[in-house]
């Protein structure tokens, strides 16, 4: 009888487990949902709840940091996104992601190491070069206008 009522329990803590993680994918798939409906509100809010349930997956976090990111919070996006590296097994996106709040403040330096680490991550991954190549290339225009500049001080 012991050994049927400890069958039981582990079965019970199974099905507990597993409608956990139904509960989280129902939520992680229903802010994507919303993001790309752009109800960042109602998105936000999913996230939170899944970030509850497991807060150390990088798709959930680096999620929150896309809408801090859409809302001009940089840097609740990048500690998002810094966060979600610690825990990512693609951090490509991540490096990616914050090399492009970089690129966004002007940081063009930084945001081209940060896309030549997702780089290094993955050698395939195509948005890391073509922000990258986006970001050499405004640094170089800079550039650019600052010799033009100098002239009239010459």
């Amino acid at each position: 009888m012991a050994d049927e009522v400890e069958k039981l329990e582990e079965i019970a803590a199974r099905f507990k487990k597993i409608t956990a993680r139904i509960k989280l994918v129902k939520l992680i798939t229903k802010a994507k949902q919303e993001y790309d409906r752009f109800d960042y509100e109602k998105s936000f809010n999913n996230l939170e709840e899944a970030l509850r349930l497991e807060p150390q997956n990088p798709a959930i976090l680096r999620g929150l940091g896309c809408i801090h990111q859409f809302r001009k919070e940089y840097d609740m996006a990048l500690e998002y996104y810094n966060k979600a590296l610690e825990f990512s097994d693609k951090k490509e996106v991540e490096y990616t992601l914050i090399g492009i709040i970089y690129y966004i403040q002007g940081g063009l330096d930084e945001a081209v190491r940060s896309f030549n680490l997702a780089i290094d991550c993955n050698d395939d991954y195509e948005n890391a070069y073509e922000y990258r190549n986006q970001a050499m290339l405004e640094n170089h225009l800079k550039i650019v206008d600052l010799q033009e500049d100098l002239k009239k001080y010459f």
